[in-house]
């Protein structure tokens, strides 16, 4: 299998309804009781993350506010671009395939996601001039502030919700691999050797850690772009060690294990791409598991090209 394949079938086993049911019911369920504890915590939250915005100098809270609205325009131009499409085209491409309507989803939602995001870059100087420059401006700082401060709590509890999708994948990893195991490599023999690594210790562990990064990076997350970044090397090096120990722990033998976890770049390069996902609107509800998807395809690939 070449290298190239392992996103294909990671894509592929994510839009399998026996993968995908498994997803969407730990995801949506997820997400309504994060939207719950936001809903009966958002007025105490948002005195914090206001008390915090007032300590931030206001061009940084100008730039970094040009910046999340720009954001949340493209989320909904790309919500609403893919709605408009399938309203016009999606009972006639549904018609002519067979279960095409998980590949269009995905497909659709990831092009217009790049497309409008490609406008927006084109024209950046023309939205920094009509944001940053004029609407921010005229606006006092009290109210660039608040409007920040409501952003920051969506950011806090979206983190939150990322990180309980992490956690709960990694109690239920077995689960969810052996299914999408038996489906791809039926014929593959799994090992049941101890290779030394403590996966429930690393997975809790990443998870204390990354919170304790996320509050000494916090005021990186006020400067344009570089916390777009900071966020993305934050959601990797979360994803990294978890998926592949605890895939390893699962099919790889001692000798195996100690080959495999020499490939960093390989680890971080399906961290950091899965990671890519969860900027997306609806595909972040899968990014934790295309992550351990492609983490488990690759080290198949490994086992077998060993054979």
């Amino acid at each position: 299998m070449e290298r190239g394949g392992i996103f294909l079938r990671s894509f592929r086993d994510l839009v399998r309804w026996s993968v995908l049911k498994d997803v969407l019911v730990t995801g949506i369920p997820m997400m309504l009781i994060w939207l719950f504890i936001g809903w009966i915590t958002w007025d105490k939250l948002l005195e914090i993350t206001t008390m915090v915005i007032g300590w931030v100098p206001f061009s940084l809270v100008r730039a970094d506010g040009a910046l999340l609205i720009l954001f949340f325009i493209w989320s909904i131009a790309v919500l609403v671009s893919f709605a408009f499409v399938t309203a016009l085209f999606g009972p006639i491409f549904f018609k002519k395939i067979n279960k095409g309507y998980y590949y269009y989803s995905f497909g659709t939602l990831v092009f217009f996601a790049i497309a409008w995001m490609w406008a927006i870059m084109a024209n950046w100087s023309i939205f920094k001039t009509a944001i940053a420059d004029k609407l921010l401006l005229w606006l006092p700082f009290q109210t660039v502030a608040e409007g920040s401060a409501w952003l920051l709590n969506f950011y806090i509890l979206y983190s939150l919700y990322i990180l309980s999708l992490y956690l709960v994948l990694a109690v239920y990893r077995k689960d969810f691999l052996l299914t999408v195991k038996e489906i791809e490599y039926p014929d593959v023999d799994i090992s049941d050797e101890d290779i030394g690594a403590r996966h429930s210790f690393v997975a809790i562990r990443d998870a204390f850690l990354y919170i304790v990064l996320t509050i000494l990076c916090f005021p990186l997350l006020f400067v344009p772009f570089v916390n777009v970044f900071t966020q993305l090397f934050l959601w990797a090096w979360l994803y990294r060690d978890a998926n592949f120990i605890g895939t390893c722990k699962l099919i790889c033998t001692k000798d195996e294990y100690t080959k495999y976890k020499n490939h960093k770049f390989t680890i971080w390069s399906i961290a950091i791409f899965s990671s890519i996902l969860n900027f997306l609107p609806v595909l972040n509800i899968f990014a934790p598991f295309f992550a351990q998807l492609m983490a488990f395809h690759w080290i198949m690939q490994e086992k077998l090209s060993n054979k």
